[in-house]
């Protein structure tokens, strides 16, 4: 039951080529992570924020950490003494305005007591006080038509 294994290695001559492959790759990524920051550093200096101090320095180093989430870059602006003013209730100046005035329409909507349109009996009884035989006698013909 003793059986031979005979281990075969292969051996596969690599490419010229493919040799640098991955300092190459490791090259481009660099390059391509300096690239970002270069863009990001544009658009914080376009912003009008210096990469030195402030508002500025925070979204530099929150960039080069990769976190750009909102909860991470308020932390890390607090660390350097920046008050995060709170979230302002009205977007428009003059939201709070309509706010208020759709209020005053709701309510008066609430306490409104609703007009009942005129049944046909009302509009007969109404139209024989007046004395008004042509609307008197359609309605009447009408409520003939509807007991057919």
């Amino acid at each position: 039951m003793d059986e031979a294994t005979e281990e075969t290695t292969e051996t596969t001559e690599v490419e010229p080529e493919a040799k640098g492959l991955r300092a190459q790759n490791d090259q481009l990524r660099k390059e391509v992570r300096e690239l970002k920051a270069t863009k990001a550093n544009d658009t914080i200096a376009g912003l009008g924020l210096t990469l030195e101090t402030g508002i500025g320095l925070v979204l530099s180093e929150q960039f080069n950490k990769g976190d750009l989430a909102l909860d991470g870059i308020t932390e890390a602006a607090t660390k350097y003494g920046h008050v995060v003013p709170e979230a302002q209730t009205a977007a428009h100046p003059e939201a709070e305005a309509i706010a208020q005035g759709q209020a005053v329409l709701d309510q008066i909507g609430q306490t409104a007591g609703s007009v009942a349109p005129p049944t046909q009996s009302d509009a007969l009884s109404k139209a024989e006080a007046e004395g008004d035989y042509a609307t008197t006698m359609a309605i009447k013909g009408q409520q003939l038509a509807d007991m057919m």
